[in-house]
């Protein structure tokens, strides 16, 4: 049988409390940490530049590409392609030849299809989970 190779999809999901005022940069980071894209090492909150700049592109209607991120954030092409990487990943943004926007019109689109994308994943898991119970006869109570 031919193996057919998909791309990766990678969600990950922290329970942050949300930041108790209105502040656009505060819950810009907090989005940001939700979703995984603040690491502890990066100290430069790279990845909140990247994701900022996407924002401003998509406000205007328009996409970016990593070499426009890369001039105007003056950021290694290694460190820009792996942040554009991790937004790929997880379904908040998409490529169009070799341009990146937003995956949606707005974020709160995106996140509904993010959710749809995290069901779809967990109900196909449950399914097989259902199989492996009935096959190994797991006891269900």
């Amino acid at each position: 049988m031919e193996k057919i190779e998909e791309p990766v999809k990678e969600f990950v999901i922290r329970d942050i409390r949300k930041p108790a005022e209105k502040n656009l940069e505060i819950d810009i980071q907090w989005f940001c940490k939700c979703l995984g894209f603040m690491e502890p090492r990066d100290k430069e909150k790279t990845a909140i530049a990247i994701f900022k700049e996407i924002l401003k592109f998509s406000e205007k209607g328009k996409r970016v590409t990593s070499m426009l991120l890369m001039n105007k954030l003056k950021l290694s092409r290694g460190i820009t392609v792996y942040y554009l990487n991790k937004f790929l990943s997880c379904g908040l943004i998409r490529r169009v030849g070799n341009e990146y926007e937003l995956r949606e019109r707005n974020i709160e689109e995106t996140i509904n299809e993010i959710e749809k994308d995290l069901l779809r994943v967990l109900s196909n898991i449950k399914e097989i989970a259902i199989e492996i119970d009935e096959r190994m006869k797991l006891p269900k109570r």
